[in-house]
Parts: C-alpha cells; structure tokens; sequence
C-alpha cells in the first residue's frame, strides 16, 4: 500500500478514503497540494525575467512535465493527486479536488477544465449550486 504523510489534513483524507473506494485502483503514491506546488512552484521562480511569450510557452512545457493543464494562463493543482496501476499494470494518475460552499463559479469550471475528479462534502452542495452556472460540471461533482 502507501504510506500517509503526517501533515494530511482531515479534508485530505476523507478525500483520499472516499477517492480509493470509488476508484478501486491499487494506489502507489500520494502526492499532496503542497508538494505539488512546492514542484511546480520552484520551475516557475525560474522564467519571471524571460520575456512574456516565452514565459508562457514555458509555463505550458512545466505543466505538461508535472501531468497538468494551463487553464486560463495558470496552472492549477490539485487537492491530492493518486498515482496508481491500472489491472493491466500500466501507471495512472487521477488529481482530486474537494470542492466548497466558498469557490465560485469560475475556480470551479476551471478545476473541472484541468480534468480534476471533483468532490463536495453533502453540506456544501447547496452552496455550490448558485455559484455553478454550468449545470455539466455539477453533475460531475462527485459527493463525499
């Protein structure tokens, strides 16, 4: 199996306990948000004094080389992100995000845009509803 990083926060793991359940994949690494933008992060401290459209044509090549999408000139990151085998042995990869009655519209059809698996605790959904236009993206909001 894999081991839990102490920092995990009760959101995170309720995440990643209801994630494992509907995903029934043989998981083998737990990358957290914060190690993810620490990553990230670090790659993108390096191209602030190159000129503007090199920094964007950078900015896409760090994302491909972590797994992500550019959405709207950022890059975002997942809550959790689960690397796992598939039955046919092969590696895969799935990036969570638990969504709350505090994100608006545009972060979520922007998580959803950057193929995030989302999630929303029950007591959320009814605060989610008004600031979801876009009833596509609600219906793949997975509860928790």
């Amino acid at each position: 199996m894999f081991k839990l990083h102490p920092t995990i926060t009760p959101r995170e793991l309720a995440l990643l306990e209801k994630a494992a359940t509907i995903e029934k994949k043989k998981v083998q690494r737990v990358i957290l948000d914060f190690e993810l933008k620490a990553s990230v992060n670090r790659e993108l401290a390096k191209i602030h004094t190159l000129p503007a459209e090199e920094q964007l044509s950078r900015r896409q090549e760090i994302a491909e080389a972590h797994g992500l999408t550019v959405v709207s000139g950022k890059i975002p990151l997942p809550d959790l992100r689960l690397e796992y085998e598939t039955p046919d042995q092969q590696q895969a990869k799935v990036d969570l995000e638990v969504v709350s009655g505090e994100y608006r519209h545009g972060q979520i059809a922007d998580k959803a845009r950057a193929g995030f698996t989302l999630y929303a605790f029950a007591e959320d959904a009814v605060h989610l509803r008004p600031a979801m236009a876009d009833p596509e993206i609600m219906q793949d909001i997975l509860s928790l």
